[in-house]
């Protein structure tokens, strides 16, 4: 049996948000999955695309590839929350150089299935649905979802520096592609929904400009299974240094972000989670 892995995305409360909010989420919604389909597009079989409303859906060739995908997506939409619902299955209905939208099969209904639990759970934001005991997974995969909630505003750009700066990725995926990853954080950056509820300090950041020039080659984390000594590879050296360079402030200021919007520690439950969601799942399950 060939199995692929369904990914379908909603904008969480969407209609509590004005027009003009709206339309400044979907736009840069729009721009962001496009940005990611092309870093992820070796793991990719049907390009994340919108299919009604709010909602979008992809195929993917690996369980990882999937929630490592929502993870960046979910961290760049901040203060805006998403769900989502991954199915592991066959794809049996193929519409060739069709969108995902068009395809169908076990696969996509797992996908609306997991979705639709997400809807009735107050601690979770995504769900596996497969034929495996997905109980440990789904917990595991939403363990860091709190500390990412509290996060505020720089807080938050921090991380996403450290997502794209050192992802945690499947051994396959490839998200070294400089130019992406600064059109990414330029467009983070300068993405305005929710900024009238910043602190003083963070409007003074927020008008500052990045130094994309430092941005160096991105340095993976690459899931394959074997948990090691979590923090020795999430923690990687000269990291504040880095990111201070970008965002052209001291190392000592990014430290602080750092260790109170507890960055070091949701890679940490994520990596964990995500070495876990490989060895159950088998990674590149299409084969």
């Amino acid at each position: 049996m060939v199995n692929y892995v369904s990914l379908i995305i909603d904008v969480e409360k969407s209609k509590k948000y004005g027009v003009e909010d709206r339309n400044v989420m979907q736009h840069y919604l729009y721009t962001c999955v496009k940005k990611l389909n092309y870093l992820f597009g070796e793991e990719i079989q049907c390009e994340v695309t919108f299919s009604a409303g709010d909602e979008l859906q992809g195929l993917f060739n690996n369980v990882v590839a999937a929630i490592s995908y929502f993870r960046i997506l979910e961290l760049l939409m901040k203060p805006v929350n998403l769900r989502a619902g991954i199915g592991v299955g066959e794809w049996t209905v193929k519409m060739e150089e069709g969108l995902s939208t068009q395809q169908d099969g076990p696969a996509y209904h797992r996908a609306r299935q997991a979705i639709e639990e997400v809807y009735e759970k107050k601690l979770q934001n995504i769900r596996i649905c497969s034929e495996e005991n997905d109980v440990l997974a789904n917990h595991l995969i939403n363990s860091s979802l709190p500390l990412k909630r509290q996060q505020i505003y720089m807080q938050n750009i921090v991380q996403v520096l450290l997502e794209l700066l050192f992802p945690i990725v499947h051994r396959f995926t490839n998200l070294n592609r400089i130019d992406v990853v600064s059109e990414l954080l330029q467009i983070k950056f300068e993405y305005k929904l929710g900024s009238r509820r910043l602190t003083k300090s963070n409007i003074l950041m927020e008008r500052g400009s990045l130094d994309l020039q430092h941005i160096p080659e991105a340095s993976p984390i690459y899931i394959d299974g074997e948990i090691l000594d979590e923090e020795s590879v999430i923690i990687k050296k000269n990291t504040a240094t880095i990111i201070a360079n970008i965002l052209q402030c001291s190392r000592q200021n990014v430290d602080n972000i750092m260790r109170r919007g507890n960055a070091n520690k949701i890679r940490e439950l994520d990596y964990v989670a995500l070495q876990y969601v490989e060895t159950v799942y088998g990674g590149k399950v299409w084969n």
